[in-house]
């Protein structure tokens, strides 16, 4: 069978396709890991009550994701398909439609605000029903416990801020000298909540020589491929990550 070769001009419109198609704007957005920052390193503060310090350290871990309006080209994606440590969604399964990169930034510090707040009023009512943690209820204030954080934004940071608030207020060591990080949403009455980009967090805290991850329950089945030398616990509530940093 014999093939006519394409006209000059079919050719020119193919290859002007083509290019068009590898640098066309797609609805995707990538995730990669981020970084640690121990919050017992000027991130939370206790003044005015007692307090006690921490034998170890305490990650608060963070991803790095595309922003809203970013131009995500298809060789883009395939490359981040390829490598191990990058994950590619559909932008609207990370933004709600309409999100842009400014109104995405004011969401984050608002629910890294929120988070907080959260956070030390879970932290408190724990430390008010376990009477045996040795800190009389008179003593408990939200008033001088502040956090001041500035490279990371949104609500996944509330289980690290609540573990850290009673780590600080206790006499109990809970960290042990140990390299700890932790993530998942906490809600006022102390429930841990699934975040995005479990497995990017795991493996940052892994680079940055983190030993016992803390890992919401909501996320059990997305975790995979734990590196070795990080052993990740699934916790549900504010009592089970204080249990798992007791009992590993």
């Amino acid at each position: 069978m014999r093939f006519s070769p394409l006209p000059r001009i079919a050719l020119i419109q193919l290859i002007v396709f083509t290019a068009l198609a590898l640098v066309a704007p797609l609805p995707f957005a990538i995730i990669l890991p981020g970084g640690s920052q121990n919050i017992f390193d000027k991130i939370i503060t206790v003044k005015n009550q007692k307090s006690y310090p921490a034998t170890g350290r305490l990650d608060l871990m963070s991803i790095r994701v595309t922003n809203p309006d970013s131009w995500i080209i298809g060789p883009e994606i395939i490359y981040s398909w390829m490598k191990a440590d990058e994950a590619v969604y559909p932008r609207s399964a990370i933004y709600p439609a309409g999100t842009t990169t400014e109104s995405e930034n004011k969401q984050a510090k608002a629910d890294m605000s929120n988070s907080q707040l959260d956070a030390t009023t879970a932290a408190l009512s724990f430390l008010r029903l376990h009477p045996d943690y040795g800190v009389p209820a008179n003593q408990l204030s939200a008033k001088n416990i502040s956090f001041d954080v500035k490279r990371t934004g949104g609500p996944s940071g509330g289980t690290v801020f609540a573990i850290g608030v009673i780590e600080l207020l206790t006499k109990r060591d809970l960290l042990k000298g140990r390299h700890v990080a932790a993530t998942g949403t906490m809600s006022t009455d102390g429930k841990v909540g699934a975040i995005g980009g479990i497995n990017e967090k795991i493996l940052a805290a892994h680079r940055a020589g983190v030993t016992l991850f803390l890992a919401p329950a909501g996320n059990r089945e997305e975790v995979a491929h734990v590196p070795s030398g990080i052993k990740v616990v699934i916790v549900s509530s504010l009592a089970e990550a204080i249990n798992a940093l007791n009992s590993n």
